[in-house]
């Protein structure tokens, strides 16, 4: 074996320990963060798209935020609901935003106060675009619109690092629960933090 070859051995060897290693470190925070029922106060309510069956079943996952988020809109009626999510799966027929929009409004909520963000594959995708629909819509910065999102307890510290990576210094969460079978989402986030590393350095767009 040449040196060329047991180098590079090296350098992927120690880099895959480093993002062992780091993964490892992120994981007892998205535990933490998980245990604690957020329930901020805000003007606007990002609502993070989950999980499309078929042409427009929701996953349980997203039954689960759409639920929450009905009960918070109605338990603060001021607030505008910002349902994110796009329709880019295939077979779909509605968007994940327009599918929140539906079950809000037939649970109380009325259509003034709800504002599509309709093209996101993505939660990065969902806090970039909703940010500018949010900045376009109350005439303020971000950072001075009083923004919340809403998601699952399992995911709700990993969408607060790539709302702080989006540019928000100031945000708040409400959590919705994880429904059956809650230790596969932790699983996956282990997996996510590589990819919110690689973000992170920029080695990643």
């Amino acid at each position: 074996m040449n040196k060329a070859v047991k180098c590079a051995g090296k350098i992927i060897a120690g880099s895959a320990g480093f993002l062992a290693g780091s993964a490892a470190v992120y994981l007892p925070f998205v535990m933490a963060d998980a245990k604690k029922n957020f329930n901020d106060k805000c003007d606007y309510l990002m609502i993070l798209g989950g999980d499309i069956f078929g042409a427009d079943i929701p996953s349980p996952q997203l039954v689960e935020r759409m639920k929450r988020a009905a009960e918070y809109l109605n338990e603060n009626p001021d607030v505008i609901a910002v349902p994110c999510g796009g329709c880019f799966r295939k077979e779909q027929k509605r968007s994940e935003a327009e599918i929140i929009a539906s079950y809000l409004i037939q649970n109380g909520v009325s259509a003034d106060r709800i504002i599509l963000e309709d093209n996101s594959t993505t939660t990065f995708e969902n806090f970039d675009f909703a940010i500018k629909i949010i900045e376009n819509h109350s005439g303020k910065k971000a950072n001075d619109a009083n923004i919340a999102f809403l998601s699952s307890s399992y995911h709700i510290h990993r969408a607060g690092l790539i709302a702080q990576m989006n540019g928000l210094e100031r945000f708040g969460r409400v959590t919705a629960p994880t429904p059956g079978e809650a230790y596969k989402r932790y699983i996956r986030e282990y997996f996510v933090a590589y990819e919110l590393l690689l973000r992170k350095l920029g080695i990643k767009k």
